[in-house]
């Protein structure tokens, strides 16, 4: 037992962190679900198939976590519900999280609810049922409509069920959804990419999330690779299938107001924008990550750690770090220049205590010189050139 101006003192100090945590501003919410079916050979996310307990162990920990949260009584702006496969969720233990979260959060009139969905794990009748939920954008997991591709990649759906789960969300009444594909997969051609994305933008999707291949270690893509059982896509090519990404959506009307999202006008994602703009956000569920008040933390790993501390105050971290001035103001560079409005330097020095223009002087001159960046007006961003080089040109802020 602490002494009483000890537990006095503690108080006063958590209702003043309180009062500051709510002063952040509207947060996104990230919960995630890490229940699959079967790994994707290219996945490093922490998800995989688990048994009916651990599930059931999940979830129970999950809802915890959220009760408890010293965010509680927040104002939110997004929702999104990652993984895994959040799509595996019954619409029951789905009803029973969306309570939850409307119990411990005071959501914005209008805020963004998005769930990843996988094709093959949910049934027509599932996505009217999500519409009641509250949830009005679905992010589909389609990645490529060639059968022979999606087996390679370790998907458990066909090209077929990618179309029909589409037609399914649009029937449901969804008028905000997302397609994910990939592209430079390991012996893909480049009209077979073209062919994916005309038959993605034939189908008048709201928004697009065209990523390339990222072979990580540890992956069962990573140890192919390592066992020389694999061969990356020749980085030219894969250049050429960026430029191809970036062609057909602009000519099909969509704007690529991020490195790999294109969207229709008035459907960039919100939740995603939270991220790219340094924005606050909130993670709950094992590996999850979060950023307030300058911190950024991930939970732990450990499905059984995270289970266990979920109910406790502060759950397992895996890391924690705050950034310094400088490397905020870097990293705030970076990623702003990730997105259509790039940067300006007169809006970061005032936030930052910094003159930016002349300390990145040499750097903004020498991309520009490169034909990296340009400058229009007070702000700076990638050119075409620099877009396809985006690492490696935000990787100089740093």
């Amino acid at each position: 037992m602490h002494p009483p101006g000890r537990r006095e003192g503690m108080t006063e100090r958590k209702n003043k962190k309180t009062e500051k945590q709510k002063n952040e501003g509207p947060l996104g919410l990230y919960i995630h679900i890490p229940f699959c079916v079967r790994k994707c050979y290219y996945c490093d996310f922490n998800s995989g198939p688990l048994s009916e307990r651990a599930r059931l162990l999940y979830m129970e920990a999950l809802q915890e976590e959220i009760r408890n949260t010293a965010w509680r009584g927040c104002t939110a702006k997004t929702m999104f519900l990652g993984g895994g496969t959040p799509s595996e969720l019954t619409i029951v233990e789905l009803e029973a999280l969306v309570t939850t979260l409307t119990q411990a959060f005071q959501f914005e009139e209008n805020a963004e609810w998005s769930i990843e969905c996988n094709p093959g794990t949910m049934d027509r009748d599932d996505f009217p049922a999500l519409r009641e939920l509250g949830f009005n954008r679905v992010s589909l997991g389609v990645q490529s409509f060639h059968d022979f591709h999606l087996r390679a990649l370790g998907r458990i759906h066909s090209a077929e069920e990618a179309r029909t789960a589409f037609d399914s969300i649009r029937q449901a009444g969804f008028d905000n959804v997302n397609l994910d594909l990939i592209f430079a997969l390991p012996r893909q051609t480049l009209g077979e990419w073209r062919s994916d994305l005309e038959e993605a933008i034939g189908l008048s999707p709201d928004h697009l999330s065209l990523y390339n291949l990222t072979i990580e270690p540890g992956t069962e893509f990573g140890n192919r690779l390592d066992g020389g059982e694999l061969e990356e896509v020749d980085e030219d090519l894969a250049a050429d299938m960026y430029e191809l990404a970036m062609d057909l959506t602009r000519a099909a009307g969509y704007q690529q107001y991020e490195i790999s999202n294109y969207s229709r006008p008035g459907r960039k994602c919100a939740h995603n924008l939270i991220y790219w703009h340094n924005q606050p956000y909130l993670g709950f569920g094992v590996s999850a990550s979060s950023f307030l008040g300058g911190i950024r933390w991930t939970h732990t790993a450990s499905m059984t750690e995270y289970v266990r501390t979920a109910s406790s105050p502060q759950v397992t971290r895996a890391c924690e770090e705050k950034l310094n001035n400088r490397e905020a103001l870097g990293e705030e560079i970076m990623l702003g220049l990730r997105t259509e409005e790039g940067i300006s330097p007169a809006d970061l020095s005032s936030r930052y205590s910094y003159d930016v223009a002349s300390l990145f002087s040499h750097t903004f001159e020498a991309l520009g010189q490169g034909g990296f960046l340009y400058q229009t007006g007070e702000r700076i961003q990638l050119t075409r050139r620099g877009k396809m080089m985006a690492n490696d040109v935000c990787a100089r802020f740093l």
